[in-house]
């Protein structure tokens, strides 16, 4: 249901891509556009929990790997994201966190992207944890921060990340920062500068 409801969406939202750079935009177009993994064209993506639903149908089918969490939540996304073409990996920041780690970093040497809400699975929300910055130095690839934005939500005001679903038929802007190797402190606020 999940999955259907995203396609959905998919086809009615117009997205804007905004970056602070030609290059940054290049690079971008380049990685994306590699069919088959690639260690040597891959890049780690970086945003906050929140934007999940409104980035999960833009980057569907484009070859990622994404961390999911262990938990009964994280079997239903792990489903939903498959059917999307996306490579679920197992594992948190929390629980199984080590597993997590160690399975992320083999994807990324096996050359896929890999996309990391930062400051997941229970927050604090805007505050990047150390998992993304490890993956990308223990594999040199380079992080990419991204933030949507939105022109008509919903947003659940009463979860923790202040979830934002996107209304069908809804503008998208996706704001990317310059892809670097990032601290974590460095890393949150190169995404809170994408405001």
């Amino acid at each position: 249901m999940a999955s259907l409801f995203l396609r959905f969406l998919r086809m009615t939202i117009r997205y804007k891509l905004e970056f602070k750079n030609e290059e940054d935009k290049i690079l971008f177009s380049k990685y994306l556009q590699t069919k088959k993994p690639n260690f040597e064209n891959s890049f780690l993506l970086a945003f906050f929990h929140q934007d999940e639903l409104a980035l999960i149908p833009y980057f569907k089918h484009t070859g990622f790997a994404v961390l999911v969490s262990l938990s009964k939540d994280g079997e239903i996304m792990s489903q939903a994201s498959t059917h999307l073409g996306y490579l679920p990996v197992r594992g948190s920041s929390s629980r199984g966190a080590v597993a997590g780690l160690i399975a992320s970093i083999k994807k990324v040497k096996e050359g896929y992207n890999f996309a990391f809400a930062v400051d997941g699975p229970r927050g604090p929300i805007f505050k990047v944890k150390e998992g993304i910055c490890a993956v990308s130095k223990k594999t040199n690839r380079p992080i990419l921060p991204v933030r949507a934005h939105i022109s008509n939500q919903y947003i659940f005001e009463k979860s923790w990340n202040k979830a934002k679903l996107p209304k069908p038929f809804t503008t998208i802007t996706l704001k990317f920062g310059s892809f670097s190797y990032y601290q974590s402190q460095e890393l949150e606020e190169a995404l809170l500068e994408l405001n």
